[in-house]
């Protein structure tokens, strides 16, 4: 069983699917076609290319290549597959990029074995790695403080693209791209301490840039997201 991209080129097309309620009566208006070493049984992820450049759905192939014997698939090579199980909110390709390595495909294609795993889950937004807790706050020789990247992942995908301060849902902005304004504030500082401590996800907030500026306004004490969030609604009511 293997992991193949489902490639449509087009957005319009895409759009034209959708519309249609995936009409395969025409050749030329199906979104989507698969690799030739397509077979039963392997999973589909769903990719518009072009300017989009998103993972949109997921399913599964249920027969192997057959080809149409008559009316306009006549002598074209086709699949048997599964519903197309569209995605709430579509996943960038440049973020599964980030976090598995796989790189955004360019046609039809069939994912590497070793990659199938993470490609799987972070093209369906769903968090590669859970870390609930790891050691942070070592001292470095350039006397930064030792952040343990899986907690930042952790919490990133975890929040979904929304800030715990404002309540923004960044992957909603600009076609998604609004989540790379998102940073991970410790809610326990680390500079308070001069020890390595272990910190828990739970201690992490996923803040937009705004709000955590806002947060460290005071560089001596850092507000609460709480007392933060107390403040924003304070002044939208004053509105």
């Amino acid at each position: 069983m293997a992991l193949v991209i489902g490639f449509e080129s087009s957005n319009r097309r895409f759009q034209k699917a959708l519309e249609s309620g995936w009409d395969d009566s025409d050749p030329a208006d199906v979104a989507f076609w698969l690799p030739d070493e397509a077979r039963k049984g392997d999973r589909i992820l769903y990719f518009v290319g072009g300017r989009f450049r998103y993972f949109v759905g997921f399913g599964a192939v249920e027969s192997n290549v057959r080809i149409g014997r008559s009316g306009r698939w006549k002598g074209l090579e086709y699949w048997q597959t599964g519903p197309i199980k569209l995605l709430d909110t579509p996943v960038p390709g440049d973020d599964v990029t980030a976090a598995t390595g796989f790189v955004v495909p360019l046609r039809r294609s069939v994912v590497p074995r070793e990659l199938e795993r993470a490609v799987w889950k972070s093209a369906r937004g769903l968090p590669l790695v859970q870390v609930e807790r790891a050691m942070e706050g070592a001292t470095s020789e350039a006397r930064s403080r030792y952040r343990d990247p899986r907690l930042r992942q952790t919490a990133l995908q975890l929040a979904n693209g929304v800030c715990a301060a404002c309540g923004v849902d960044y992957t909603k902005s600009s076609h998604g791209l609004g989540r790379h304004c998102l940073v991970v504030h410790h809610t326990k500082q680390l500079k308070d301490s001069d020890q390595p401590r272990e910190t828990k996800v739970s201690e992490l907030a996923v803040l937009c840039a705004n709000c955590h500026m806002m947060i460290h306004a005071n560089p001596a004490k850092a507000m609460t997201v709480a007392q933060l969030r107390s403040k924003l609604r304070g002044s939208r009511r004053s509105r």
